[in-house]
């Protein structure tokens, strides 16, 4: 099978083998077991980066493994179940993060009201927006917010099937286009059939939207192939 997609983000026990054989050419995956994924990765020659749990970047010597492994690497940093003096830690690191950031309307509230102020203002003075930054969801974000993560160049990641079973609204791709996001597709913890979610994708935006030439199926084939974000 010809490797043609982008999976922005995957998080399944056998996923760099799932992304194999679902024809995925550049893989962002979650792991449990870095070292394992790396190797795994390593041997498929297949690109991207493995996304580590925040309790490895603030292990000193799990960390140093990793790295060591000459792989790229992201941190996954969840700034609701973590405390400041663990996030500042992890910002100090400048590694490159993915922030499960605006995937519902609980949790955006939560993070606002434990730091009294927007999400997308809290990870700015953290500097996190400073380096490689990636939300995950971005669904519920408000357009001072998008505004603020169009700034700095930030990516978004949208797991359409995974975010819908969740009870989520639809992601509005144009509408983080226009703020400068850079919108990539993923599967979460779905089984990898690019096919599914780019023909799901674009019925909902079309839903959402509700005008038939709001957003084309070539455009949402794009967020899957990259050919998107080169364009940008």
């Amino acid at each position: 099978m010809q490797q043609k997609y982008i999976n922005g983000y995957c998080d399944l026990d056998d996923g760099v083998q799932q992304n194999l054989d679902a024809g995925v050419k550049y893989l962002q995956i979650f792991s449990h077991n870095p070292l394992q994924t790396v190797q795994q990765m390593k041997n498929a020659n297949l690109k991207g980066r493995v996304i580590i749990d925040s309790s490895f970047a603030l292990n000193k010597k799990q960390l140093d493994k990793i790295l060591s492994q000459n792989f790229p690497i992201a941190v996954y940093v969840d700034i609701l179940q973590l405390e400041e003096a663990d996030l500042e830690k992890i910002s100090f690191l400048n590694l490159p993060v993915v922030i499960p950031l605006f995937e519902d309307l609980n949790r955006t509230g939560q993070i606002s009201s434990k730091y009294d102020c927007s999400p997308a203002k809290f990870i700015e003075d953290m500097g996190f927006l400073d380096r490689d930054c990636t939300i995950l969801g971005g669904v519920y974000a408000d357009k001072d917010d998008l505004q603020i993560l169009g700034d700095y160049g930030a990516k978004v990641v949208v797991c359409p099937i995974s975010l819908a079973k969740s009870g989520a609204t639809f992601a509005n791709i144009p509408l983080m286009q226009k703020y400068g996001l850079k919108v990539l597709l993923g599967c979460g913890s779905e089984k990898v059939d690019f096919e599914k979610q780019i023909e799901f994708l674009y019925l909902t935006q079309l839903a959402l939207l509700q005008n038939p030439h709001a957003v084309g199926k070539n455009q949402i084939i794009n967020l899957a192939t990259g050919e998107e974000n080169d364009n940008q």
